[in-house]
C-alpha cells in the first residue's frame, strides 16, 4: 500500500512487535523486571473481582483512563458490576490487575451509581473495536485490543492492536484465548482516537497533529473514516483556510457521497472462526448499527474480505463448520463507488448489507439497505411528506 503524499510505500515503523513504549517515551516509565505483566484489555474484561479475603464482589466491566494529559494516558479506575449495579473502583483501591483476577485493597465497595467524570474515557466502550487515526503513517486503523503497562505511577494505557487476530480473544473462552502479546502494536502515542461521541470527553480533535500530515495524507484519513469522523476532522481542519483548501483539494468527491452512507462499526470474524464464533460476536457487539446486526463478515487475518453470509444462515447451519467453508457472498463496492453503484449492487444480488473495501480489497466498513433508501429519496417527497403532516 502506498503513501498517497509520497508515492511510497507504507510501513509500520512506528510499531513495536511486543508493544512496548520507545525507551525516550515521556510521562512514564516502565518498572524494571515488570515488562511481563503488560497486559491486553481483553484479558481483563469481564474479570472477577476480588475483595482482600478472595471473595467475588463483581465483574471489571471496563477500565477508565484520562486522554487529556497527553502521553500515555493513566487508568484512573475500573467500572465494576455488582448485581444489576454499576460502581466506579478507584486505582488507587486496585491491589491487582491480571488476566482473569481483580484483587481489592479495601474489603468494601463504594456502592453509588457509576457516573462519568469530565475528561474520563471508558476503554471498551469508546476506545475498543473503534477506527483510531495513525498519526505516524496518516491512515484510519481498528483498535482490536489495546495493551497497558505498569509504570511507577500506575498503570497506562500505551499501545494499540490493530490485527485482526485480536477480535479472537472476544470471541473464545478465556482458557483458549491466544496469546497476543507477540503482536504487532501501535505506539498510543502516534494514535488519535476519535472522541466526538464520547459526552464526557471534551477534547477537540488537535489541530497541530493535523498540520503536521500532507494535506493528501489528511483527505487520506477523511476517505477512510466514517462520515461522522471525517466531519469531525474536516472541523479539526476549519480554523485553517489555506489546510482546508489543500485538503479538500484532494478529496475525492464521489468518495464522499459513499462515505456519508457508510457504517465503519460492523460485525466480521476471520477465516478459521467457526459458525458458532461468528453467531458469538452477533451477541456481543455493542457498536454496529442494528441493521448490520443480520450480516456477518469475513476476512483474512489481514483484513481482505472473503464475503459476508446472513445471520439466519449462521443459525441454520452446524455451528462447529468454518466460515470459509460456508456459502459466502463475495459482493463488495470499493471507496470510489457512488450511490448508482451501490444502489444497483445491492438489488441485483437482494442485499440488505453491502461491504466496502479500498482498492486493495481490505474491508473497511459496510453499507445498508436502509442507508441506500436514506440516499435516493427525493427531497420532493420529503417535502410532500412535511406539508401533509405539518412536520
Amino acid at each position: 500500500m502506498e503513501d498517497r503524499a509520497s508515492g511510497r510505500p507504507m510501513t509500520d515503523k512506528n510499531e513495536h512487535v511486543d508493544g512496548r513504549p520507545p525507551a525516550s517515551a515521556a510521562h512514564t516509565r516502565p518498572v524494571a523486571g515488570r515488562e511481563k505483566r503488560r497486559l491486553m484489555v481483553t484479558q481483563l474484561l469481564r474479570s472477577p473481582v476480588l475483595n482482600p479475603a478472595g471473595d467475588e464482589v463483581g465483574r471489571l466491566e471496563d477500565l477508565i483512563v484520562k486522554l487529556d494529559g497527553g502521553g500515555y494516558p493513566p487508568v484512573t479506575g475500573i467500572k465494576v458490576r455488582v448485581g444489576r449495579s454499576e460502581v466506579f473502583v478507584s486505582s488507587k483501591n486496585i491491589e491487582k490487575l491480571a488476566p482473569g483476577e481483580v484483587r481489592l485493597k479495601n474489603q468494601t465497595l463504594d456502592t453509588g451509581a457509576f457516573q462519568r467524570r469530565p475528561g474520563e474515557v471508558l476503554v471498551a466502550a469508546d476506545v475498543l473495536g473503534r477506527h483510531l487515526m495513525d498519526m505516524a503513517r496518516g491512515r484510519i486503523v481498528r483498535a482490536h485490543d489495546l495493551v497497558l503497562s505498569p509504570g511507577e505511577d500506575g498503570w497506562r494505557l500505551t499501545g494499540v492492536d490493530r490485527s485482526p487476530r485480536a477480535m479472537l480473544r472476544r470471541l473464545v473462552p478465556r482458557k483458549g484465548r491466544p496469546d497476543l502479546r507477540r503482536h504487532a502494536v501501535l505506539d498510543w502515542k502516534d494514535v488519535q482516537p476519535f472522541v466526538s461521541h464520547v459526552p464526557t470527553a471534551k477534547l477537540l480533535m488537535p489541530l497541530q497533529r493535523l498540520r503536521r500530515l500532507h494535506p493528501a495524507q489528511i483527505a487520506d484519513l477523511v476517505e477512510g473514516a466514517s462520515h461522522e469522523e471525517g466531519e469531525e476532522i474536516l472541523d479539526a481542519v476549519e480554523s485553517d483556510a489555506e489546510l482546508t483548501a489543500d485538503v479538500f483539494e484532494e478529496l475525492d468527491t464521489e468518495h464522499q457521497v459513499e462515505g456519508g452512507m457508510m457504517s465503519p462499526d460492523y460485525v466480521w470474524v476471520t477465516r478459521g472462526a467457526t459458525a458458532a464464533m461468528a453467531l458469538e460476536a452477533v451477541r456481543v457487539d455493542d457498536k454496529a448499527p442494528h441493521q448490520l446486526l443480520n450480516t456477518v463478515f469475513v476476512t483474512e487475518e489481514d483484513g481482505k474480505l472473503l464475503g459476508s453470509i446472513s445471520t439466519a444462515e449462521l443459525l441454520r447451519t452446524d455451528g462447529a463448520r468454518k466460515v470459509e467453508e460456508l456459502e459466502l457472498v463475495s459482493c463488495r463496492v470499493t471507496t470510489g463507488a457512488d450511490v448508482t453503484d451501490v444502489t444497483l449492487t445491492m438489488a441485483d444480488y437482494n442485499l440488505i448489507a453491502l461491504a466496502v473495501t479500498d482498492a486493495a480489497g481490505n474491508l473497511l466498513g459496510a453499507v445498508t439497505a436502509d442507508d441506500v433508501i436514506e440516499a435516493i429519496v427525493p427531497e420532493e417527497w420529503r417535502a410532500r411528506l412535511e406539508a401533509s403532516t405539518g412536520v
